[in-house]
């Protein structure tokens, strides 16, 4: 097992080279994602951001760094650092250090959420489905926190993964940008 994004909201690549820095954002669940800070006569192709939608949705791991390993060699000192929002006010940030000799890179992610405790009911809702509503928030509020102490666990280590599960986040900002035509 390891950390899995779900429900998607937004996304934020802060790169070392700030001209490469971008977000992308969606309104709704699986709606389009939307580049935030557009420029004049910047001409977003949605297709092209696709696949940051689906970012980080099962990503694996296939080692573990040494823990003596320096900032400085793994490139923790200078990462490539994102953060992924989700409907479910989950908050991952996800450091992205050197690629290795055999195109992994190293990565730590950090986990925070915002649980909401309470459920607000509706405007006319009945007694019995008062009941039933609150059952249901109750048991998704646990899956949550359930959710969050198991990710949280995957903090501690920096992790060796394949350039294809991060390959969205990856991506530079000109390249979201349709092919301009001569």
């Amino acid at each position: 097992d390891f950390f899995k994004v779900e429900k998607l909201r937004a996304v934020s690549v802060v790169s070392t080279n700030a001209t490469n820095s971008w977000k992308l954002a969606r309104d709704t669940e699986g709606g389009e994602l939307k580049l935030v800070d557009k420029i004049e006569g910047e001409e977003f192709d949605t297709a092209k951001a696709s696949s940051v939608g689906y970012a980080l949705s099962s990503p694996s791991f296939n080692d573990i760094v040494a823990p003596e390993a320096k900032p400085e060699e793994t490139g923790m000192d200078q990462p490539l650092v994102a953060t992924l929002e989700t409907f479910d006010n989950f908050t991952y940030t996800v450091k992205v250090g050197k690629k290795t000799d055999d195109d992994n890179y190293r990565l730590q992610v950090a986990v925070k959420a915002d649980v909401q405790k309470q459920r607000t009911p509706g405007k006319d809702e009945k007694p019995e489905d008062k009941e039933k509503l609150d059952k249901e928030f109750q048991e998704k509020v646990k899956k949550l926190e359930e959710k969050l102490k198991q990710e949280q666990a995957y903090e501690k280590w920096t992790y060796l993964v394949s350039k294809w599960t991060i390959d969205p986040i990856l991506k530079e900002r000109k390249d979201f940008f349709a092919e301009k035509k001569e």
